[in-house]
């Protein structure tokens, strides 16, 4: 599945700022006053619990790592997972499809330990009652991608994108990208693996949707899942 570095067009995503953890840094200053401030940047903000892509059709194997990494404290690189995959996948193979796929995602998982399985025909409610982040492909203007959905919180799906970071999403427009309700689900050896869900209470904020307009540049061949 082709994934790509920026899958945003004018009006469709915007960044959801997750707040800081509570850090103080002394400032002292020349009558003695002492203040506590927090400063992250954008990218920081943005990348928070996200493994990113180092390839382009690496969205995949950054989807999975993220997951594992982050919902399961099961630290698991990114490269660790491409490496695995192309002792196994044909590398003609995953070129001509433009990444790899839930298939072999699902291989890699299993021979970790961890029990993975795909659904389609999921609707948003069904998201809604997953425990642990999921894996889903998303279509824009032709072009297929992995991301990570980690909740559903006032209207709006909480993206994980391998491509960019953390973003929200409106349902309405979420369901217009997902492809066929398919959502790949992995399943921890032991349930004690899973952690409690917290979303970020900026989740709850209605997102700006005019911070971010992004196009697609590039040219990628028909891919498909399996």
């Amino acid at each position: 599945m082709n994934c790509l570095r920026s899958i945003f067009f004018a009006g469709l995503v915007s960044v959801v700022l997750f707040p800081a953890p509570a850090r103080g840094q002394n400032t002292g200053t020349a009558t003695g006053v002492q203040g506590s401030k927090n400063i992250r940047s954008l990218e920081e903000i943005r990348n928070e619990g996200v493994v990113k892509q180092r390839w382009d059709v690496s969205c995949g194997a950054a989807a999975l790592s993220t997951l594992l990494t982050y919902d399961f404290k099961d630290n698991t690189p990114e490269t660790s997972i491409v490496v695995w995959l192309l002792h196994r996948v044909d590398a003609g193979r995953v070129r001509s499809r433009g990444g790899f796929s839930l298939l072999d995602l699902k291989h890699f998982a299993e021979a970790r330990g961890y029990h993975a399985e795909a659904f389609s025909g999921m609707t948003v409610e069904d998201l809604a009652l997953e425990k642990t982040s999921v894996i889903v492909p998303i279509r824009v203007k032709g072009f297929d991608h992995f991301v990570v959905i980690k909740g559903i919180y006032a209207g709006h799906v909480i993206v994980g994108d391998p491509g960019f970071g953390n973003m929200t999403m409106r349902v309405d427009r979420f369901q217009k990208l997902w492809k066929n309700g398919i959502v790949f689900v992995v399943h921890p050896p032991d349930d004690r693996m899973i952690g409690e869900r917290n979303l970020p209470a900026a989740a709850g904020l209605v997102p700006d949707e005019s911070l971010i307009s992004r196009k697609i540049g590039v040219v990628a061949p028909s891919n498909y899942l399996y």
